[in-house]
């Protein structure tokens, strides 16, 4: 399996889905997936569940619950993610 994430970036997904999964203001379904999520980030992740991860920040990141600051890096990890699984899709 290829690794898609390096230790720094994991901890940067880890920490973002965090975050997110702290924001009362933002529904229970959305903070409990980033719960959830930021506890299986690592290394190790394979394509499909980052493509559910971006999925997920890019809905949060059109929240009008969300601070400015953490929807421009919710959309950042979003489309890096789609770049890091755009050659597994391709199989």
């Amino acid at each position: 399996m290829e690794v898609l994430l390096d230790p720094k970036q994991t901890a940067d997904l880890a920490s973002l889905l965090g975050a997110v999964s702290a924001q009362d203001h933002l529904g229970s379904d959305y903070r409990d997936q980033a719960g959830y999520w930021a506890g299986q980030v690592d290394l190790g992740l394979d394509a499909g569940d980052m493509q559910i991860i971006a999925w997920l920040l890019e809905d949060v990141a059109g929240s009008p619950w969300m601070a400015e600051p953490l929807q421009q890096w919710a959309s950042a990890w979003a489309m890096t993610i789609r770049e890091l699984t755009h050659d597994q899709e391709a199989y």
